[in-house]
């Protein structure tokens, strides 16, 4: 193919030149445009503006709603997240309550680690105990500890480093029925931050 002077070129073909970037993808050299690394490295989360209705029931369910509630992500890259849930339970029943991350559609991690704390206390009110925990699997993990409050916060912070492209799901897990009405409240939330592939070790101008 013969080269193009870049007299021969016009102002579009130009602007689209200046806007792709040279990535080598298993030995091979590609260009992506600026408008797709934004796209990969955007944060993606959900905060719903209501109550989101949760299961009276006991084992793992879904934290969002469907329309938030499974994400898909890609092969071979790093996430950092983070996430604040607050918990209204329907009853005073004994229980305990766990996060976890379900995968799926050939969704596989490579690891996953984050730390969470939280208390089961009323809002707007301070509360003297705090649970905590450091987590290193995104199986169904308790962190908040036996009680029987009917109302409970979590915050969590971590990073997830995913193999094969998939899904990832947030849930929640109450050891017991909790009975009545629960919900997962407004402006509860998560987000998902890309950070580069899955064996990244720094992210920006760092040397």
């Amino acid at each position: 193919m013969a080269d193009t002077k870049i007299s021969a070129l016009s102002a579009a073909s130009l602007a689209a030149m200046a806007n792709e970037i040279p990535i080598n993808e298993a030995g091979t050299t590609k260009k992506i445009t600026l408008t797709q690394v934004s796209t990969l490295l955007a944060p993606f989360s959900i905060v719903p503006s209501g109550n989101f209705g949760l299961s009276a029931a006991s084992g793992v369910q879904s934290a969002f709603p469907t329309t938030g509630d499974v994400w898909t992500f890609a092969a071979n890259t790093a996430y950092f997240f983070e996430g604040f849930y607050d918990i209204s339970t329907g009853s005073t029943t004994t229980k305990t309550i766990a996060l976890a991350f379900a995968a799926a559609g050939g969704g596989s991690i490579t690891s996953c680690k984050y730390f969470a704390i939280g208390q089961k206390v009323a809002i707007n009110t301070t509360g003297t105990t705090q649970s905590s925990c450091a987590v290193d699997t995104n199986a169904s993990t308790v962190i908040l500890p036996t009680g029987t409050e009917t109302r409970s916060w979590i915050h969590f912070k971590g990073i997830l480093r995913m193999n094969a492209a998939g899904t990832i799901t947030p849930q929640i897990n109450f050891s017991a029925n909790p009975g009545g009405t629960n919900t997962m409240n407004v402006n509860s939330y998560i987000r998902f931050t890309p950070i580069g592939s899955d064996t990244t070790n720094i992210a920006g101008p760092v040397g």
